[in-house]
């Protein structure tokens, strides 16, 4: 057992020697791993290549791909198994296509949906040497969530820690792999283990944390109008307390960061979301990442967001924000079917 490692690769083409905001699932996984492994040797490729004399015959090497790394992760997965390593593969692109990772990527097994728990199941068969082809993770409860190893960290290598307080996205936006992959129900950490979380990080020495959450904020004005005209009491009562425990949360986070960034969606845009987190200290940025998508109602209803506010609507929305002091880094799809030569100068004129 001495001679084993395991191996947790994010696989990248480019490496850069710092990053800017942590991979999460690297340190989660590393905690999923069973002692018994000892602890994994991480590979962040964002960082520096793996080292392929480092991958020794008998070790298990875990790589997870999204669609923009998943050649890099399969030129990674063939040179480990031509070292004889056992190879398994995780992540949003192997969950949608898992034949396609067992194929291309050579992999011995391929871990679907969440690998909390499922990891260290793989593991465990690699290391009596019969690993099953499929690993089907599903989507594991809150509770479930394990806490990230930060300790195998090396914090000078990052601009951002990360951490994540929800799985999963009510909405069915038709670009998003998001309601595909980790369902439509929403699977939440507790409040307790987020905060000792970020404070925890703040103590490694972390100035700005980013929540790498599939939707911080699940519930929009729009679902409380529609359960209100449906007289759908229950559903009603359901958005109210997410949206109550959203509000607990950043109370809480506020205070855990000691009013530092902490990079999250507003409410409705007037500014209290961040006002009830104690981030107001004058100096301090705040931001957040948000879908623009498209800024005429047209391109929203194509992808099905339609809930989202558009043209004037929408300016007066980022403005608010502004005015408040939060950043806003706005993402945009061009390429829509209601997307004409004119959409572009909309676009630009509107900036």
């Amino acid at each position: 057992m001495d001679s084993l490692s395991v191996h947790l690769v994010n696989p990248s083409d480019n490496s850069f020697g710092t990053a800017v905001v942590t991979p999460r699932w690297l340190f989660v996984l590393a905690a999923a791993t069973p002692r018994e492994a000892g602890d994994p040797i991480l590979v962040d490729e964002s960082l520096e290549q793996i080292v392929p004399e480092s991958i020794r015959p008998g070790d298990i090497v875990g790589i997870s791909v999204h669609t923009g790394n998943a050649l890099r992760g399969y030129a990674v997965g063939r040179m480990a198994r031509s070292r004889g390593a056992w190879v398994i593969y995780g992540g949003i692109h192997a969950t949608l296509f898992p034949e396609e990772v067992l194929e291309r990527g050579e992999a011995h097994a391929v871990v679907t949906g969440d690998g909390d728990i499922a990891w260290g199941k793989a593991v465990a068969d690699c290391l009596a040497g019969k690993p099953q082809k499929i690993y089907e993770g599903g989507r594991i409860e809150g509770h479930e969530f394990l806490p990230a190893r930060w300790d195998l960290m090396n914090p000078e290598k990052y601009m951002w820690a990360s951490v994540q307080t929800i799985r999963g996205c009510p909405k069915h936006c038709s670009f998003c792999s998001v309601w595909r992959t980790d369902g439509r129900n929403r699977a939440s950490e507790t409040i307790k283990r987020v905060i000792d979380e970020i404070v925890d990080l703040r103590r490694i020495g972390f100035r700005f944390i980013a929540l790498a959450d599939d939707n911080f904020y699940p519930v929009t004005f729009t679902d409380l109008r529609l359960a209100r005209e449906q007289n759908n009491t229950a559903k009603l009562e359901e958005l109210t307390a997410i949206r109550a425990e959203r509000f607990r949360l950043m109370e809480r986070d506020g205070q855990a960061a000691q009013g530092h960034g902490l990079l999250y969606p507003d409410d409705d845009g007037s500014g209290r979301g961040r006002r009830v987190s104690g981030c107001d200290e004058e100096g301090q940025h705040q931001g957040r990442a948000g879908g623009i998508e498209a800024v005429t109602p047209e391109g929203l209803k194509a992808v099905f967001k339609d809930w989202n506010p558009s043209g004037d609507a929408l300016a007066l929305r980022l403005q608010t924000f502004k005015e408040h002091g939060v950043h806003v880094l706005g993402s945009f799809i061009f390429g829509l079917p209601t997307d004409r030569p004119a959409t572009f100068d909309a676009t630009w004129q509107w900036r």
